[in-house]
């Protein structure tokens, strides 16, 4: 039996938002708005049965940002399951054009 999973790379940092969906964000690009979108997405992936949710410290806010929809939300521990990975560490500070 396969598993609905929701990877978190692109609503974790701005760079990789692209592909034509620019305008599905809005004007607003800080931290709290992209927080708030986030959330919206975990709420609807969870309403349709998503347990799985992917995240890495290279998806620049992922985990920050799955972590705090866990802790705002009445989920009950161990009914969801998290996947991170190690490796580098997103260092662009949300910023588009870093080095």
């Amino acid at each position: 039996m396969l598993l609905p999973v929701l990877g978190l790379a692109a609503v974790g940092r701005p760079g990789y938002i692209n592909l034509g969906r620019d305008e599905d964000l809005g004007a607003d690009r800080s931290v709290q708005a992209l927080k708030h979108r986030t959330h919206a997405v975990l709420d609807a992936a969870h309403a349709a049965g998503v347990r799985y949710f992917d995240a890495a410290r290279s998806y620049g806010r992922a985990e920050e940002f799955l972590g705090s929809w866990l802790r705002s939300r009445d989920i009950e521990p161990g009914s969801v399951t998290v996947g991170s990975k190690w490796g580098y560490t997103y260092v662009a500070d949300w910023q588009i054009d870093a080095d």
